[in-house]
């Protein structure tokens, strides 16, 4: 009995013995973590399949703690900065059109207020046209008052044309006031532009178709020339293709260069060579800028153009008629 204990004891012994050398295998082994061999082998595990799990294990936390370096990983990197960069400047452009519009805005704000110009239906077209409407009479005659009236409202027209004209409104208005100096003195009796002249003529002021300077027929025989130059040369500005200078110079050539002597031919060409273009004429006509002149404010000069110088036609031939009737048609050069 004894016998059979001390075997037993012995054996234990033995057993817990092999499973010492067995753990201190596996520690040696496995020098980095304590050894679990012992229970594996309790559990009826072996000592090498306990081995291979742990290195199993290990291996998976290694390759889930190293830094993916793949084909996906490179995608995701590229989508990233992709992404950063669309945001980027996606958030510079919105700055900057935000800078764009208020300096934009900072640039309107200081600049002058313009207010656009319309043609003005009453303007001094429109009054030079509406005179000279009324200036013949039933009978074809010539009323005397009107026809002093449109001859200030016209000049009061041309002066708007600028330098190009100046001559021509200056010569104008000196002529005007030696016609107005007879009429103011005895209206009643130059009621008419036929009787006016026959009271100059009576009062023998005048040689002959030699007038005297000053005096209304020398005053109104000037003023009809000049008219008649002006007529021709608003009839080029409904053409297209001739310069207001070419016109100019060929009205002057017609209708007053057979009367003016040397200084005054080259005093009045040299004027006429400052004609601007047939669009600054229309537009200064007009009473706008030659920017602001719009195709539709273009026609309408045009046509009070046409207008005047219809007007104008069978005033200056009754006048030019009163003048050789009454033989005062001066052709003396000055």
């Amino acid at each position: 009995m004894r016998r059979h204990r001390a075997l037993n004891i012995s054996f234990l012994l033995l057993l817990c013995r092999m499973g010492e050398c067995i753990a201190s295998e596996a520690s040696i082994a496995q020098p980095s973590r304590p050894s679990t061999t012992f229970p594996y082998f309790l559990r009826g595990g072996s000592t090498a399949t306990a081995t291979v799990a742990r290195t199993k294990t290990r291996q998976r936390q290694r390759q889930r703690s190293k830094p993916r370096h793949g084909p996906q990983e490179f995608i995701i990197n590229v989508q990233r900065l992709t992404t950063k960069l669309q945001n980027d400047t996606s958030r510079q452009w919105n700055n900057l059109q935000s800078n764009a519009k208020r300096e934009w805005e900072q640039f309107l704000a200081e600049l002058p207020r313009i207010r656009p110009q319309k043609f003005r239906s009453d303007s001094k077209l429109d009054e030079v046209c509406k005179s000279f409407s009324l200036v013949l009479t039933a009978d074809n005659g010539i009323d005397t008052a009107q026809l002093l009236k449109a001859c200030r409202a016209h000049l009061a027209f041309i002066k708007t044309a600028g330098s190009s004209l100046r001559l021509v409104a200056k010569d104008l208005e000196g002529n005007l006031a030696k016609a107005e100096t007879l009429f103011h003195k005895s209206p009643d009796a130059c009621r008419h532009l036929s009787a006016m002249l026959e009271l100059e003529r009576s009062a023998g002021i005048h040689q002959g178709n030699v007038l005297k300077d000053p005096s209304a027929a020398i005053g109104l025989l000037w003023i009809r020339r000049s008219l008649a130059f002006q007529a021709e040369l608003y009839a080029s500005f409904l053409q297209n293709g001739v310069h207001p200078r070419e016109a100019a110079m060929t009205a002057y050539t017609k209708h007053l260069r057979p009367y003016h002597g040397w200084a005054l031919s080259k005093l009045f060409s040299a004027s006429l060579t400052q004609m601007p273009e047939r669009e600054a004429f229309i537009a200064k006509f007009g009473g706008v800028d030659r920017h602001e002149l719009t195709e539709e404010c273009h026609a309408l000069v045009a046509r009070k153009l046409k207008m005047l110088v219809e007007a104008w036609e069978p005033l200056l031939t009754s006048w030019k008629e009163d003048f050789e009737r009454l033989g005062l048609e001066d052709t003396r050069r000055v």
